[in-house]
């Protein structure tokens, strides 16, 4: 098969690699659909010393089952693989478990190739209607709804139901549409480039600001450095909520 393949610093090579067959409980799974995430790019620029080359980046997918009794049936991916079997998956934490792997970091190659092969229990059908394309967004969306819904549980039941979200990239904006879906009144993102500040004011509708100013009762830091980290820190009202979702630094 066919697939692109980060063999080094800014250098990716789209050629064959071995053919892959599902094992027992997996699918077989055409990928139609497959987004460039952040971590992706940090691999590329070879500042991601989890994942080294060679290696097969991309884990938000979305495609085809090909063969066996679920062929043709269109899904889209989740890519942490867990073990199923200890305390935090019992619990449906998966995100915790101490084996959780992912595609596009050792040992599991990513989906930016023709096919990928994952578990029954990743895979969520795709509605009639809804193109590949969109469904690839599933994962993006997620981590952001996952972060806005812990910090809404965390914040307290008399704080103000406003929000500063730093960052207008997609998990920016995408936690932005999660804290509206779940009612929070009032939502403003800070983001410094003029060009995305105008497509997120024109194009999805958002107030957004060139600089963070004021204090909110829960702040999301979508970019993950030390000053966006300052910043969600001065900008978080007392008694309010910061969540710390971007992974610009890995320490």
């Amino acid at each position: 098969m066919k697939a692109l393949v980060y063999e080094g610093v800014e250098q990716l090579g789209y050629r064959d690699v071995p053919d892959i067959s599902p094992d027992a409980g997996r699918q077989l799974i055409r990928v139609d659909a497959v987004g460039i995430c952040g971590s992706d790019m940090h691999a590329y620029l070879g500042h991601d010393a989890r994942r080294p080359a060679p290696l097969i980046l991309g884990h938000e997918a979305a495609g085809t089952i090909v063969g066996g009794a679920k062929d043709g049936r269109r899904v889209t991916v989740n890519p942490l693989v867990t073990c199923g079997k200890c305390m935090a998956c019992r619990a449906r934490r998966e995100n915790l478990c101490a084996d959780r792997q992912i595609i596009s970091m050792p040992p599991r190659a990513g989906a930016f190739a023709q096919y990928v092969t994952m578990p029954d229990s990743n895979l969520v059908e795709v509605p009639t209607g809804t193109p590949l394309t969109k469904a690839a967004l599933a994962e993006p969306l997620a981590v952001s709804w996952h972060a806005v819904r812990l910090a809404l549980e965390a914040l307290h039941p008399m704080m103000p139901r406003e929000a500063l979200v730093i960052g207008g990239g997609a998990i920016g904006l995408a936690a932005a549409l999660a804290l509206k879906a779940m009612a929070v009144e009032t939502v403003t993102i800070a983001e410094p480039n003029e060009i995305r500040r105008a497509f997120l004011q024109e194009q999805c509708g958002q107030e957004v600001v060139a600089e963070a100013t004021g204090d909110y009762a829960i702040v999301i830091d979508a970019v993950g450095y030390a000053a966006t980290r300052a910043i969600a820190s001065r900008c978080a009202r007392p008694g309010g909520v910061i969540a710390h979702v971007g992974l610009g630094e890995d320490r």
